[in-house]
């Protein structure tokens, strides 16, 4: 596999003028440089999966791809994938709320079982064990200061984790990847998520010719976000064996030729900093479609440990869209059966 911003965009885009209105999915192979064996195999019915190590955008990125041919319309497979609430698998996906206004996350709260995170949120620092901005935490310290009994504890906490969501949703609907804070590492040391999750979709940019509007959002947002679908959503699931909760975006556009989908998790409480996941599905012939998903996520681990373990988060990535979209052929299979 080349690199997707380089041979893909000069397949694609290097003769504008002759370029074609629609995007299928032969010239989308093209730009990969996918083999013939490959191919053969993509129209046997398997999942293609690859590690995107060549496009990835920043140390820190973990990237990988994966495609699949279906005999299913746009529209069935719109259908199908309305049905899948979020890219974080069933096993440690806990729960999930659409949101739209503050008063959506009036629920959140730690419970008793979760006492232990709860009171390590309270001591949090700078450094890789939250994502907090230097503001966030100079709020939780204060409200860590008047509270010892454990209910007290598990009150103030969840008063901290309400907060830090409501701020960073309200951040971001009014400024979108502009208004994303920082995570604090050290005195010195801010990561900056907008600018992760910039860089990320600029990688996307070969696919802009065919889809402005949809590239635009991407990266504008919320400049012409009329153009799509757009869905908010408060995630929490267990991660590394802790209570997680995301802020997720997903932006949807979709015509009788096409489906775009990306799913952008714009803030997680630890482990990962991002993640953002793109699927398009384009004609392959005149009864199936050929599905791309892209998936890119920033991890804390930017230590030269972290390097060493590259290659096993890379892996993950590649296991989590080839899932993905091995779940969504077999659903679609499932139902043209009638099973």
């Amino acid at each position: 596999m080349k690199t997707l911003c380089t041979l893909f965009a000069i397949t694609l885009l290097a003769s504008a003028g002759l370029r074609a209105e629609t995007l299928t999915g032969e010239m989308i192979l093209d730009g990969f440089d996918v083999s013939e064996r490959d191919r053969a195999a993509l129209q046997n019915g398997e999942v293609l999966a690859f590690d995107g190590e060549e496009y990835e955008s920043t140390a820190r990125e973990l990237a990988a791809d994966a495609t699949v041919l279906v005999d299913s319309s746009i529209a069935e497979i719109l259908d199908q994938v309305d049905d899948v609430p979020s890219i974080i698998p069933d096993k440690y996906l806990i729960e999930f709320v659409d949101v739209s206004s503050p008063a959506d996350f009036e629920q959140v709260a730690f419970s008793d079982g979760e006492f232990d995170e709860a009171d390590a949120l309270l001591k949090a620092r700078a450094g890789k064990d939250f994502n907090f901005s230097d503001g966030e935490l100079q709020r939780i310290g204060a409200l860590n200061k008047g509270a010892r009994s454990r209910a007290d504890r598990l009150a103030a906490a969840s008063t901290a984790l309400r907060e830090i969501l409501v701020n960073r949703y309200n951040a971001y609907q009014e400024k979108g990847l502009d208004g994303i804070g920082d995570y604090q590492r050290s005195k010195r040391k801010a990561i900056s998520i907008g600018r992760d999750l910039r860089l990320t979709t600029e990688t996307l940019e070969p696919f802009s010719p065919y889809y402005p509007e949809y590239y635009r959002v991407l990266s504008s947002y919320p400049a012409g976000a009329s153009c799509c679908e757009h869905i908010f959503r408060l995630i929490k699931a267990k991660i590394r064996k802790r209570p997680t909760w995301a802020l997720s975006h997903t932006i949807i556009q979709s015509t009788d030729n096409f489906l775009l989908i990306t799913e952008r998790h714009y803030y997680v409480t630890h482990t990962l900093n991002n993640v953002q996941v793109t699927m398009s599905w384009v004609p392959w012939d005149e009864d199936t479609q050929m599905g791309l998903a892209v998936s890119a996520s920033t991890d804390i681990l930017d230590s030269m440990m972290g390097r060493m373990l590259r290659p096993l988060g890379r892996n993950k990535a590649r296991d989590l869209v080839s899932d993905m979209m091995t779940e969504v052929r077999d659903e679609l299979q499932t139902e043209a059966s009638g099973e």
